[in-house]
């Protein structure tokens, strides 16, 4: 599905009342990878909790060991803070992509950061550890003439959350296709979402009450199913719900899970990452998980229904 970027398939240009973005040169199928990029610098996270002196001092420092066409280009990449800080912290402020979850810093590249944001993007922009580049794979087909997005917000929100954190941190009321749905469909996404939110936080904590858990994990994905959101969330909900069958020792719905959080981690992230690696290395031995068995173990082991496309086997899965 991803590609190693032989071949351009985007273009930067000036975008209607977003000044420049990134199109599609092409159609693009949903799991390609469209750009893998080296930062210019990053910023580490324990320089910027020392505040702005720190971190622009920081940064005038990586600048003199760039290049001039990479300063040019640093240059040139857009300030939505105007004089509210000096010119280099506000381009940085304004460009810097986190690296990594926890990140482990903020990056700042020529391209990547060109990226505008939409709250539904049709991309996901993802630090791959193993390459040290910025990937961003299409999570959706995009057509070509399309422009390429990315969320520039951290998890799921409702559209007043969404609007009052674009505009603090960036500076713009968003128009995204989201943010424009009519009154009535704009309601029903925000509780989505926020039931998205809400379930995320809450299906660790259903312990060893692995039905339940269940049910939250197979309820958040039939959500973000109907939000037509399938980024890094998608795999992590069935690599929550593997853990879970993980911990009870239930070895047939372990490996379905892990192997489905598998196919969505490589169509986000692509087959060189670490995530995929580890989720490749699990779905060969789910009993290596660190968690394997800590609720007790199973007396029989059960089977997996052989048509996985059948709801026999999705009822099985879910234990519906």
């Amino acid at each position: 599905m991803a590609t190693n970027n032989q071949q351009r398939l985007y273009d930067i240009v000036p975008i209607p009342n977003k000044g420049t973005g990134v199109i599609a040169t092409q159609d693009i199928a949903k799991g390609t990878r469209i750009m893998a990029e080296k930062p210019l610098f990053i910023v580490p996270t324990n320089v910027m909790g020392k505040g702005n002196d720190v971190v622009e001092k920081y940064i005038a420092e990586q600048l003199k060991g760039l290049d001039k066409d990479q300063q040019r280009a640093f240059l040139s990449l857009h300030n939505c803070h105007g004089t509210k800080f000096r010119p280099f912290l506000a381009i940085s402020k304004t460009n810097m992509l986190g690296l990594g979850s926890p990140p482990v810093g903020g990056g700042l590249f020529t391209e990547a950061s060109r990226i505008n944001h939409a709250c539904n993007p049709n991309t996901q922009n993802s630090w791959n550890e193993r390459i040290s580049r910025e990937t961003i794979h299409a999570v959706r087909d995009i057509k070509k003439g399309e422009e390429i997005t990315i969320s520039y917000i951290g998890h799921f929100a409702a559209y007043d959350e969404r609007q009052s954190i674009l505009k603090n941190k960036f500076n713009f009321d968003c128009a995204c296709e989201l943010c424009s749905l009519p009154s009535g469909q704009r309601r029903a996404s925000d509780m989505r979402l926020t039931t998205i939110h809400t379930l995320d936080q809450a299906i660790l904590s259903a312990r060893s009450n692995v039905k339940f858990g269940l049910e939250m994990v197979r309820k958040m994905l039939s959500l973000l199913e109907d939000e037509g959101t399938y980024n890094s969330q998608v795999y992590r909900a069935y690599y929550d719900a593997f853990q879970m069958m993980a911990a009870i020792d239930d070895k047939a719905r372990a490996g379905e899970l892990i192997r489905m959080a598998l196919e969505h981690a490589r169509a986000v992230e692509g087959n060189d990452s670490e995530t995929v690696k580890s989720f490749e290395r699990l779905a060969a031995n789910p009993t290596k998980h660190m968690a394997w068995g800590l609720y007790g173990r199973k007396k029989t082991q059960e089977t997996a229904p052989a048509d996985k496309d059948s709801e026999g086997f999705r009822t099985w899965l879910w234990m519906e």
